[in-house]
């Protein structure tokens, strides 16, 4: 941002309110951290998060964003190999380094904690670097739980022993063009090769976080049947010997947000790649592990933009004078800022009960209640804060006029852009509630309504809501009851919300 000079008005004020450490400033995610009892070491780790995502991170987000910094593909040389390679700016890579090399993959690490950095970091937007962060994550938890091969673990242990001068992260790539979100229709072929390896030979249509050192790929075998049971999962590093690992890059999507992030069309002209867990259970482990992993980290950066927007609407109000008074001082606006900074907590607490559900349920498999509450909770509370949260972002915007809409003056114009995409990073609103109902079926949750909502809602949960769902569930593939559950999930994750920021204040 850049303040004005020689023109009568200095925003230094509205720059100086943004805050020096987002941590410090941020009362109810200290709640939340607190309950995981930190020591000094870990309060500390986190406070270099809060302060460098309100100082450096935050600058560079900024930067990232010009014209001049975005991602794009390096003109080919005359043997066809670097228009196989993505430029991206020196700002990416420091954060990338500093993200990636701060432990933030150590298994020890709390949970609460972890997605807290992860928070944090998210409040600048995407800026080439929070959709790497939630892939390596994804990378990091399915070859734990299923790598049990030399490959896998040197990936692992990697991850674990990174440092900022040496680090290496993830992506994962399913979509492809005649299905999109359908990836049981997936035709990406692997053939086995040598030494437990497959070469993989197709396209693939949207692949993000391209500069990524491990892909997670989905693929079908020779011979696999079609459907979902025929595609495998398979770890594919980008290089190979220092090369590009047998692909080739056809495009770089032009998208309306994540800019700064590259996002690709990939022919695979016989990549190498090891498999996964067993090949017919490969978009299962995809699903079940790598895409709720990051539909967790697209929950909680919805309620990161929440939160930043409130941040950068409170600044400028009490900062800037209109009509001889601060812009807090006047009624209606200051009504907005309440009703923002009340849905930036309702937003902050649901992601805040959200992670907890999911880290209880990787730690304590054996408690099918609690896995199958955090299994249905994912997918709603992705569908639902990812649909909710351009709108906030987008009030905040109004606050500053005309200055809202202006790229180089604040934040929240990139932040819209960025929080429009997050609904259809791993699954649009109404595949993921679809994909909820027929857990709920699946489950075992028809005969059982009150148990299962009063587990995850408590007494927040209102007895309508509870006939609600056993009528949605007597019935769930006729029309008028899946419309029926399209308005119940969202008002269900709103009582989460409610319940989650109670039990934090």
């Amino acid at each position: 941002m850049e303040a004005s000079e020689g023109r009568g008005t200095r925003f230094d004020g509205y720059l100086d309110a943004l805050g020096e450490s987002w941590l410090e400033d941020d009362p109810l995610l200290q709640r939340w951290v607190a309950r995981s009892a930190p020591n000094e070491s870990q309060l500390a780790w986190l406070g270099d998060f809060g302060r460098a995502a309100a100082g450096r991170w935050r600058e560079n987000a900024e930067r990232v964003e010009r014209r001049e910094n975005l991602p794009r593909l390096e003109a080919s040389d005359p043997y066809d190999r670097r228009r196989r390679e993505v430029w991206i700016p020196a700002e990416t890579r420091q954060v990338l380094a500093e993200v990636h090399g701060s432990g933030i993959w150590r298994a020890g690490l709390d949970e609460r904690l972890r997605y807290a950095a992860v928070y944090l970091l998210n409040e600048n937007g995407e800026f080439g670097v929070t959709c790497s962060t939630a892939c390596t994550d994804g990378l990091a938890r399915a070859l734990r739980a299923l790598g049990d091969d030399t490959r896998s673990r040197e990936v692992i242990r990697r991850l674990e022993h990174a440092t900022p001068g040496d680090f290496v992260h993830g992506a994962q790539f399913v979509t492809e063009i005649q299905g999109g979100s359908d990836a049981a229709t997936n035709t990406l072929r692997a053939v086995p090769d040598h030494d437990g390896l497959y070469a993989l030979h197709g396209q693939k249509w949207f692949c993000s976080n391209l500069t990524a050192d491990y892909w997670l790929v989905t693929a079908r075998p020779e011979g696999a049947p079609v459907g979902s049971r025929g595609i495998a999962l398979f770890c594919v590093p980008r290089t190979q010997g220092g090369l590009p690992n047998g692909y080739r890059v056809i495009r770089l999507k032009d998208k309306l947000g994540t800019r700064a992030l590259p996002t690709a069309e990939i022919d695979f002209e016989g990549a190498l790649g090891w498999p996964v867990g067993p090949l017919d259970r490969g978009l299962a482990n995809m699903v079940a592990i790598v895409l709720s992993t990051s539909r967790v980290h697209n929950v909680v950066a919805a309620a990161a933009a929440t939160r930043r927007a409130l941040r950068e609407a409170l600044a400028y109000a009490h900062f800037r004078e209109a009509f001889g008074r601060k812009l807090a001082d006047h009624p209606l606006l200051r009504a907005s800022l309440e009703g923002i900074a009340a849905r930036a907590d309702r937003a902050a607490a649901g992601a805040f009960g959200t992670v907890d559900a999911f880290a209880t349920a990787l730690a304590r498999p054996e408690d099918e209640a609690g896995r199958h509450w955090a299994r249905v909770l994912v997918s709603v509370a992705k569908a639902v804060a990812t649909r909710e949260s351009p709108g906030r972002v987008y009030e905040a915007m109004m606050v500053f006029g005309g200055n809202g809409i202006e790229e180089r003056f604040c934040a929240l114009p990139r932040l819209w852009r960025d929080a429009a995409i997050l609904e259809t990073w791993e699954g649009p609103y109404t595949l993921l509630l679809m994909q909820a109902l027929g857990d709920l079926v699946r489950l075992g949750v028809p005969g059982r309504e009150d148990a299962f909502l009063h587990h995850g809602l408590e007494d927040f949960v209102q007895p309508t809501d509870v006939d609600a769902l056993a009528s949605v569930l007597a019935d769930p593939t006729s029309t008028p009851n899946i419309l029926a559950w399209g308005e119940l999930a969202p008002r269900l994750y709103h009582c989460f919300e409610e319940k989650s920021l109670a039990e934090l204040r």
